[in-house]
Parts: C-alpha cells; sequence; structure tokens
C-alpha cells in the first residue's frame, strides 16, 4: 500500500510541476498518513458520485442543484413538450436508465446532461427546433447518459483533485471535495471528440428507433451550424474548443450518411438534392423557417424510414401532396409539381441499378457462390472419377 501512496504522490507532483511555474514543498512528516487519507478519500468520492448518478435519490439532490442553478421556464406546454419526447426516445432498448427532463428559461440554444441522469433544456432551443430536430438533440444527451461519460471523466479526476488537496494544503473536507468537484463539471462539462461521436452515432440510433423523422438528425446539426457556425458545443457553462470537438459541418455530413446507411443504401442527399437509387427526385426549397437542405432531410429521413422497414412502394398525389403508403412525402405548390416529383420517384424506385451493394453482404454472397461453385465441381469430380 505504501508503495501504490508514493506512485500517487509522485504523479501528483510531476502533474503540478507542469501546472505551476512555482516549487512545490511538502512537509515530509506525516506525509504518508496525510496521504493515505487522501487515497481513501478518492475511493470516497468516486462513491459518492456513483451514489449521483445511479441512486433515485441522487437524481433527485442533483435535479433541485441543477434547477436552482439554471431557474425552470415556467410554461407547462414546454415543459410537457420535453417530457413527451424524452419518454418516446426512452423506449428505445439503447436507452437503459431513466431519466428526468425540464426546461430552463435560458433564451439561448443549448441542452444538456448532467449528474444523476438529469437532463436539462434551454427554451431557446425548444424554440429554435422542431420536434425531429428537438428528438435527435435530446437522443444525443441521451446517450452521454447511457455511456455515463460525465461521471467517468469525473472519475478520473477525483483522485488526482484530492491527493493534490490534502498533499498541498493538508486538510480538507472530503464532502466538499466532492461536492466541488460536482459543480465544477456543472459548470464547464467537457466531453472529448471521441465521446461526441459515440454520442452522435448512439443519438442516431435512438432516433431510429422511435416515431420520429431519422432526417431530424443531420437537421438539428444544420440548424446549430447556421446559428453558431462549426465550434458549438452543448453543456451547461459551455467551453468552445473546436479542435477537441468535430465540426458542426462534418456532423451534418455524418448523420446525412448514417441516413444512407440506414435506408439500406437506397436514400441519400448531396447539399439540397434527395437521391433515391442513386437518381435525383426531389430539390429542397426554403419554405417558413426551413432552407432547401434542411427540407431535402426531412424529405430524405422519411423516405429512409420506408426502405429501412421494406415499406417503399409506388408515390401517388394527394391534391399537391406526395404520398407513399400512408406516409405523405412531401407537399409541392401545386399538383403539377407534386405530379412531376412523384414520376420522378416512381422511376427511381423501380430501378435499383444505381443501389451500391452493401460490401459485407456482398463478400458474403461473393463466398456463398464461390463454395456452391467448390461443392458442384467436387460433386463432379467424384461422380467422374467412379
Amino acid at each position: 500500500m505504501k508503495e501504490t501512496w508514493k506512485r500517487m504522490l509522485c504523479a501528483a507532483v510531476l502533474t503540478m510541476g507542469i501546472a505551476s511555474t512555482g516549487i512545490l514543498t511538502v512537509e515530509a512528516h506525516g506525509l504518508w498518513e496525510t496521504l493515505g487519507k487522501s487515497v481513501l478519500g478518492g475511493i470516497s468520492v468516486h462513491q459518492h458520485l456513483s451514489d449521483l448518478d445511479n441512486t433515485e435519490q441522487g437524481q433527485q439532490e442533483m435535479l433541485e442543484k441543477t434547477k436552482d442553478r439554471t431557474g425552470v421556464y415556467d410554461n407547462y406546454a414546454y415543459q410537457m413538450r420535453a417530457k413527451r419526447i424524452v419518454d418516446e426516445l426512452s423506449k428505445s432498448p439503447h436507452v437503459k436508465r431513466s431519466y428526468v427532463v425540464y426546461v430552463n428559461p435560458d433564451e439561448d440554444f443549448n441542452a444538456f446532461m448532467t449528474f444523476g441522469r438529469v437532463m436539462s433544456i434551454n427554451k431557446g432551443a425548444m424554440d429554435l427546433l422542431d420536434d425531429d430536430a428537438l428528438a435527435y438533440v435530446i437522443g444525443h444527451e441521451l446517450s452521454h447518459g447511457e455511456h455515463k461519460d460525465l461521471v467517468n471523466g469525473a472519475k478520473k479526476s477525483s483522485i488526482l483533485s484530492t491527493v493534490i488537496g490534502a498533499a498541498t494544503f493538508n486538510s480538507g473536507d472530503l464532502g466538499q471535495i466532492a461536492a466541488g468537484l460536482t459543480g465544477k463539471y456543472l459548470d464547464s462539462q467537457v466531453f472529448t471528440m471521441s465521446q461526441e461521436k459515440h454520442a452522435d452515432e448512439l443519438g442516431f440510433s435512438i432516433l431510429a428507433d422511435s416515431s420520429y423523422n431519422v432526417g431530424g438528425a443531420a437537421l438539428a446539426m444544420e440548424v446549430i451550424k447556421n446559428k453558431y457556425g462549426d465550434t458549438y458545443r452543448e453543456g451547461f457553462g459551455k467551453i468552445l474548443n473546436p479542435n477537441d470537438h468535430p465540426k458542426t459541418s462534418q456532423r451534418v455530413l455524418d448523420n446525412l450518411q448514417r441516413l444512407y446507411v440506414y435506408s439500406e443504401n437506397h436514400v441519400k442527399v448531396e447539399q439540397q438534392t434527395v437521391f433515391i437509387n442513386g437518381k435525383p427526385v426531389y430539390e429542397g426549397t426554403a419554405k417558413d423557417n426551413y432552407t432547401a437542405p434542411m427540407r431535402a432531410y426531412l424529405v430524405a429521413g422519411k423516405l429512409a424510414r420506408l426502405y429501412h422497414d421494406h415499406a417503399i412502394g409506388g408515390a401517388r398525389v394527394d391534391g399537391s401532396t406526395v404520398a407513399i403508403g400512408t406516409t405523405n412525402i412531401v407537399t409541392m405548390p401545386t399538383y403539377d409539381a407534386a405530379f412531376e416529383i412523384a414520376k420522378q420517384m416512381n422511376a427511381a424506385i423501380s430501378d435499383e441499378s444505381g443501389v451500391v451493394a452493401d460490401k459485407g453482404k456482398k463478400d458474403k454472397k461473393d463466398k456463398k457462390d464461390k463454395k456452391d461453385k467448390k461443392d458442384k465441381k467436387d460433386k463432379k469430380d467424384k461422380k467422374d472419377n467412379k
């Protein structure tokens, strides 16, 4: 145990030496006793964070703390909208933990997940996004909760913080250290690029498991890009550091690629044009609060779900709306414009020559074909040898 303490102290000293230009002086007297307490304190902090994140009591504690920090928006409709979307997304088999959500009155765009499986959404985000896009943002935050990104990050720094605190000050209330650590992460949640990418991926899967449009994933990132550029980061007290996070424009493209794979390689979007089986079928046009690319993402999302569910069929025109089965794909200004879109979609749906085969499936098919040929040859050789 003594050797372990020595190694931890060395790590702490080296860390502080890098972080400071001053000289750290630690009294030798009572050093190992102090350090022993600090290690036990680190374990205590770990347990405190686990209790906060995993228990109902911890969730209620963090809910009250977070509400105190942000305030609560006094509007029943907003609160119910957020809860309804979380409840729908929580039906996904990917969501295994229970969450609470509330809307705060901040007019800026933001949403964040904190300790205790507590999520808060700014009024500004609620106002800016439709349900499909908001569902993806919420799904992304749920993914941070499922991966336990926040609590795991805090745990990694907790023992070192405790060691440094005990070694330099030779005192300190471990409860205060844990509380301070929680406050620190509330004020500046920092996720790595890898964590953000994994949350984007799982967030898309959670969205796809719901009744919302999978085009909402690209739509959400497009809205954020248009408002904040490529450096947006979610989190209470967010810190912009574009070197640590994927650019928002890339996140739009990544979500469009996920949509393409989800459609089994039938539907894709390039800029504001929707393609079915490699053929252009719809050119997005701006309408109300939606830009041309945004409308293309939503049209593609509806088509992708039909292909994914193997429910694709012939397109028809109902008034000025193009529909497939019970799904209204897009409404055009006139019947003639809708008829032209339906005509292009039917031609593309019936011609799958432009579909890029899934490499995994193609490899399996090639192996099966080779095996079948080999079996036939072996049978023929065996017959000839009789």
